[in-house]
């Protein structure tokens, strides 16, 4: 089985936070797991990092499954799925947390799939369809080229000189020994598949939005980090 092929295997996990899914090792894996957070220590918390309010026995202390962070209720009411983390039953989140992992979700539940399905493209002046990998770690051509999709650098659209409606996309990626490269693919906009391979570019977008995006480890802006 060719290296763009590969399976991800996983396993469950049993962790503070809850029961999660998670690749044997980081060759099986998604391009798109994350891990869980390091915890805010709860001994040196004594307000909620977001209304400042001083915990009690009342008013009990919550860690956000997504930043680690140290909420109380109001301000950490929410429990969902985070797909990316793998856990098997919904997490609480901070309200913080809540846009940026429903973001994910859709992305994982119903972008990513047509990624790995693919689309026709022409490459080199050949029809050829283009898909994501099952690890969604590279865009396969069907051909000799193969992204690594977190060295993509930029990506741009392509547009039609007679009717500069977007017909394509250009890849700027560093391939395996390190060189700067361009790959274009190309849509038949008189095909049968120019909506989905249109849709596809711009899912394509959203991928690399989501995997250069926030993570569990990364600060919000406006929250106060503990230490």
């Amino acid at each position: 089985m060719a290296a763009a092929e590969e399976d991800v295997h996983r396993t469950l996990l049993q962790s503070k936070s809850g029961t999660r899914t998670i690749a044997v090792d980081e060759a099986s894996g998604s391009l798109f797991d994350l891990p869980e957070p390091p915890w805010s220590a709860d001994a040196e918390a004594t307000k909620c990092e977001a209304c400042q309010t001083y915990f009690s026995f009342f008013n009990r202390k919550h860690h956000c499954r997504f930043c680690g962070l140290i909420f109380c209720g109001k301000c950490c009411p929410v429990a969902l799925p985070s797909i990316r983390q793998g856990f098997i039953d919904p997490v609480r989140l901070c309200e913080a947390c809540i846009s940026t992992v429903k973001s994910d979700n859709e992305f994982m539940q119903k972008q990513l799939p047509q990624l790995v399905a693919g689309s026709t493209f022409i490459v080199d002046q050949v029809a050829t369809n283009c898909r994501l990998t099952a690890n969604h770690k590279v865009l396969d051509t069907g051909s000799d080229i193969m992204v690594q999709l977190k060295n993509v650098q930029k990506i741009e659209d392509i547009q039609d000189d007679a009717t500069s409606q977007v017909s394509g996309v250009s890849l700027l990626y560093r391939n395996d020994t390190g060189n700067q490269t361009k790959l274009e693919l190309h849509v038949d906009l008189s095909g049968p598949n120019k909506k989905k391979s249109l849709m596809f570019i711009g899912f394509l977008k959203k991928a690399l939005i989501v995997f250069h995006g926030p993570t569990p480890s990364s600060p919000r802006k406006g929250r106060r980090v503990a230490r």
